[in-house]
């Protein structure tokens, strides 16, 4: 009776709403959350390939699967009762827009407009190629059985995307919705940048990231998650080109999410992370356990309170127009027509849209769309293999707060560059465009375009706020904080009579440190980057002892006042390769005069001047079975003896043959460092 009395209340309550301000804005009255009964479905289909089939990722594979490391699968969510908004997600490369279009035919007649089906992929590079992605990869050499195998699997795979959205629209029941955002860092960018440019694949460690991990979950009446969408911004190519059937970490994740929430269906969504690699990268086993980093963090913000959403209240999109540099003319085709292998079939297809349609177009359609739920969060889903910057520039121009961004969503145009991108150059910005059919790169003004569609859609109700600050997950975070909070754990320690004259040098001479930054690095020094004192990846000048006499040099601009007693210079840098041969270290030099000799170490070390008037105090606060880096202490106890205004400090290589290295860190930032670490050597 009780019951009744509750829901007769409630009624009246939502008859007064849409009186008072219509059906629409119902969902967006904060007053109603605990109230809130959303329509929502969820369900999956097993889409694992039963036949011979090729798999899409990887163009150095050229034969069928041959074994399946996990299944795959389709899965759809369903929110609304009336014209409901549908996502289904796919255990795929990447999935054309003209199947998209197939499936919203059919969907039609459930009553779904196509404006409000987002079809997305997990972008896992061991799932089976579909009819019309990448058409230059196996244009020319896929034989008539492995085409046919592509042509079967796609049907296959729109009957089960068909059959698993007619599924989740049957299972619909009231639900409530609700929203958080944790992070995850195991992605990381991979275009390694060397002078500006593109180098090749690797970990670049301060490039641009999305660390957020949005997490959606619709629970039923008894509290308990029966769909769980999380977003993460990386690549699924954790296996590599091993030719087996398997979702990668996007697909542990899913597993090991249903495995948590036993009742619920999972679906993995991927966000701008086109440069964004899984790091470490190898295997199953790796896979398993980024697939397992999402998991956790996933159920560790479904046990803590989230933001309660209305369900979708709108719907929106567009379609820019992406510019490209104006296609070369006819003669280049020709030429390039008999070079063979991918460009002499991007030229045969540059050659057909000229017969067909008289020009090659020199724009790409691009499809954008965006749920809104309330004035509570707005989703973006973008098309294609987006890089890392939209997420970083988006998330300044709107609130980030409220914002959640996917890619590889409703057609797959290949890779959308930024202008970073396109100004250093390299596979995502210039030579992947031939695998999509197109004629040449994008121009800059491509990320103008695109951004200025999203903020068309959203910047009225989701504009970025004055003042606005800045997202905290577009890089890695500093492991400053915890570095000094090991140092002075590492202080409390018992020590070796070695490490406690150390201490008691740095300890004695840390307060007689001028706080005074190297500046003017010369000579024939390198520049790369790698771990600091705190294992922050930074850049960095450095020696190697490959030839005898590489020198580098900075100087500290220091006015040394006579009869001023003692004094040190402190730097940050490092020391590496200690498995390389020993061939007489490194010698520094101050003032072109007293001289030191050191070499490799991971301990901290003590090294001095032949009359002992200048020691070189290194401690490692960093350390690998190889490198080290920390604080450098120049110990001069008598500064009288230096003769010009600044103190200029050279390193040079004693020996040659080995890679040994000795580096300094670019941005020294001495001052704040010094400060910390006295507070630790009280």
């Amino acid at each position: 009776m009780k019951n009744s009395s509750i829901k007769i209340i409630q009624i009246m309550r939502l008859f007064g709403l849409i009186i008072l301000c219509g059906l629409w804005q119902i969902p967006i009255i904060a007053k109603t959350d605990s109230e809130i009964n959303v329509q929502v479905g969820v369900a999956k289909v097993d889409v694992t390939p039963r036949e011979p089939v090729v798999l899409a990722g990887y163009g150095g594979r050229t034969k069928e699967f041959d074994g399946i490391d996990t299944p795959l699968w389709a899965r759809c969510l369903v929110i609304g009762k009336n014209e409901p908004a549908v996502i289904v997600v796919v255990d795929n490369c990447g999935i054309p827009g003209k199947l998209r279009t197939l499936l919203a035919k059919r969907l039609s007649k459930q009553g779904i407009p196509e404006k409000n089906l987002v079809v997305s992929v997990t972008h896992t590079h061991n799932a089976p190629n579909l009819r019309g992605y990448a058409p230059i990869l196996w244009a020319g050499r896929a034989s008539p059985d492995q085409k046919k195998g592509i042509d079967n699997y796609t049907n296959f795979l729109i009957d089960k995307m068909e059959l698993v959205v007619v599924e989740a629209l049957k299972k619909r029941e009231p639900m409530q919705l609700e929203w958080s955002r944790g992070t995850v860092q195991f992605g990381g960018n991979r275009r390694m940048i060397r002078e500006g440019k593109w180098a090749g694949f690797g970990f670049q460690r301060n490039g641009p990231v999305d660390h957020s991990l949005p997490v959606l979950v619709a629970r039923d009446g008894k509290g308990n998650a029966r769909a769980v969408w999380a977003n993460y911004a990386c690549h699924c190519t954790t296996v590599g080109s091993r030719n087996h059937v398997s979702g990668d970490w996007a697909g542990y994740a899913n597993q090991m999410i249903e495995k948590e929430f036993k009742s619920a269906v999972s679906l993995m969504t991927i966000g701008c992370g086109a440069d964004v690699g899984p790091q470490p990268s190898g295997g199953l086993g790796d896979a398993k356990k980024h697939g397992s980093s999402i998991a956790k963090e996933v159920k560790n913000l479904l046990e803590k309170e989230m933001i309660p959403l209305p369900g979708v209240t709108s719907v929106t999109g567009s379609t820019a127009k992406l510019p490209l540099m104006k296609p070369l003319p006819r003669k280049h085709w020709e030429s390039q027509k008999r070079a063979g292998g991918f460009q002499g079939e991007l030229a045969k297809a540059m050659l057909n849209e000229l017969d067909s349609a008289g020009s090659i177009s020199s724009e790409v359609d691009y499809p954008i769309q965006s749920w809104k739920f309330g004035d509570r969060l707005a989703m973006v889903f973008l098309a294609g293999e987006v890089v890392v910057d939209y997420s970083v520039r988006l998330n300044s121009e709107l609130d980030w707060k409220r914002l959640w961004i996917s890619a590889w969503s409703n057609d797959m145009p290949g890779y959308i560059p930024s202008k970073r991108v396109l100004k250093e150059g390299g596979y995502e910005a210039e030579f992947s465009q031939v695998y999509y059919g197109l004629p040449g790169p994008y121009l800059p003004e491509v990320e103008d375009t695109v951004v200025a569609a999203v903020t068309d859609l959203l910047e009225d109700d989701f504009g970025a706020k004055e003042n606005q600050e800045t997202a905290p997950f577009h890089r890695f975070p500093s492991l400053e904080p915890a570095t000094f909070k090991r140092i002075a754990s590492w202080l409390k320690e018992p020590k070796s009579e070695k490490e406690k004259a150390i201490v008691k040098k740095v300890r004695e001479g840390i307060g007689s440190v001028i706080p005074t930054p190297a500046t003017m690095i010369s000579g024939q020094g390198e520049r790369t980057e790698w771990n600091n004192f705190s294992g922050d990846f930074v850049e960095r000048t450095f020696i190697r002892q490959t030839k005898k006499g590489i020198r580098m040099s900075w100087n500290f601009p220091i006015n040394i006042k006579k009869g001023r007693g003692p004094m040190s210079l402190c730097f940050v840098g490092g020391l590496g390769w200690k498995t390389e041969p020993e061939n007489g270290g490194f010698m520094m030099s101050i003032n072109g005069q007293d001289s030191i000799q050191f070499d490799v170490t991971t301990d901290p070390e003590i090294w001095s001047s032949s009359n002992k008037s200048i020691e070189l105090i290194y401690l490692p606060t960093w350390s690998s079975s190889l490198d080290s880096a920390g604080f450098f202490f120049v110990h001069i106890l008598n500064p009288d003896d230096q003769e010009k205004p600044n103190i200029k400090i050279s390193v040079s290589s004693l020996g040659e043959g080995s890679m040994r290295w000795f580096a300094l860190d670019s941005e020294q930032k001495i001052m704040n460092r010094l400060k910390q670490l006295k507070e630790v050597f009280k």
